[in-house]
């Protein structure tokens, strides 16, 4: 048995419908591959007995989601919570996962360790480049971690381009602050989701600091170098999300390649922070054009793939329940290098066309055979 966690039951489907999407080609793609899969929600996991109420998808019956209540005990559980899911569900998830893993179910896809953890892993593998008889070609932004309000001064007063001021846990650009130095300790500052303002402001120095100390006082942050991306004709940044979920015998394979590109005016390329995004994972006279028009080939998407694949290889072999990938890659306008500089187990469904949802969900399906078939030997 194979059970799917997420936040919300199949109630609210009619207004969540790439979710519902999502885990209907989620529960056609275990069919096929030969495992049964039961929907659930953290509140219909009983710590107590170590049963699990869900729901089975009843294609005779008009496709609907008709109730099931299953046993927890050696089972595969996906852990397919978002972010919005955890802010109203916290302690009902955590049980749902402590009660999961003592009846012995096998937990996939958990939550990726914080930021600076994910750079330490790939700064390692950037500098096993250099002895490798396989070239690794992960490059990462320069970061500082953990830093507090007097290191923040000392790194700007010492670094002449813009930084990232990023929170070490976190996603969608939420809480993060673009600061580049204007001179007379005066900055550029902006921010699409900071603690829910948006802020495009110039500040002072004092004000700044200000400002970044709040930040500090709820929760802990890191300072990254800013990648000076490639842009389009019309000045917006632009970079570029892999997709990526392991299947049978645990191998990674591209599902999705999404171009995102910032407003005009903005450094946040995030979607959901006002970006736009276009799909380049089929091969298309489209897609060439595309990279055309960002002075890239096909040859330089390839590149960026197999940056994003090397950087999912690396992660997956410190932690090896991973098992979905969103990478970040960035490709720098002043000498053509690509970086990595974000990592998401929970990468938007929303950016994602009908048919990769569809791919990324088969892949999803052939892991959790996958890990059936290691449980049982």
């Amino acid at each position: 048995m194979f059970f799917v966690l997420t936040g919300r039951g199949p109630a609210a489907y009619h207004r969540l419908r790439r979710r519902d999407l999502t885990f209907r080609h989620l529960y056609r793609a275990c069919r096929d591959a030969g495992v049964d899969m039961v929907l659930t929600t953290p509140e219909n996991v009983d710590a107590r007995t170590g049963k699990c109420k869900g729901w089975t998808l009843n294609e005779a019956q008009g496709a609907n989601w008709n109730p099931k209540l299953c046993s927890l005990e050696n089972r595969i559980l996906y852990d397919a919570m978002y972010l919005s899911d955890l802010k109203m569900q916290r302690k009902a998830y955590h049980r749902a996962l402590a009660s999961a893993r003592r009846s012995g179910c096998l937990v996939f896809n958990p939550k990726l360790p914080p930021k600076d953890e994910l750079h330490r892993l790939l700064v390692d593998t950037a500098r096993v480049d250099d002895r490798s008889s396989e070239p690794l070609h992960i490059v990462v932004p320069v970061s500082h971690l953990h830093v507090d309000v007097k290191q923040v001064k000392h790194l700007l007063h010492r670094t002449n381009g813009a930084m990232w001021l990023k929170p070490v846990y976190g996603s969608g650009g939420r809480n993060m602050l673009f600061i580049a130095p204007l001179g007379r300790e005066q900055y550029r500052v902006r921010g699409a989701r900071f603690f829910d303002a948006d802020v495009s402001a110039q500040w002072s120095e004092r004000e700044l600091l200000k400002q970044v100390q709040k930040a500090l006082r709820r929760r802990e942050y890191l300072l990254q170098e800013d990648v000076d991306l490639i842009q389009t004709a019309d000045g917006r940044r632009v970079d570029f999300r892999v997709t990526l979920a392991r299947g049978t015998e645990g191998v990674w394979s591209v599902t999705a390649i999404t171009s995102r590109y910032a407003r005009p005016g903005n450094t946040l390329t995030n979607f959901h922070a006002g970006g736009s995004i276009r799909s380049l994972t089929a091969l298309e006279e489209s897609t060439v054009q595309a990279l055309t028009e960002v002075g890239l080939t096909k040859r330089d998407l390839d590149r960026i793939v197999n940056c994003a694949t090397q950087a999912a290889q690396k992660i997956s072999r410190e932690y090896p329940l991973v098992g979905l990938l969103g990478i970040d890659v960035g490709v720098s306008a002043v000498d053509g290098r690509t970086y990595v500089y974000d990592c998401n187990s929970r990468p938007g469904r929303d950016i994602l066309t009908d048919p990769e949802i569809e791919e990324t969900m088969r892949q999803v399906a052939k892991f959790a055979r996958y890990l059936q078939e290691r449980a049982k030997n």
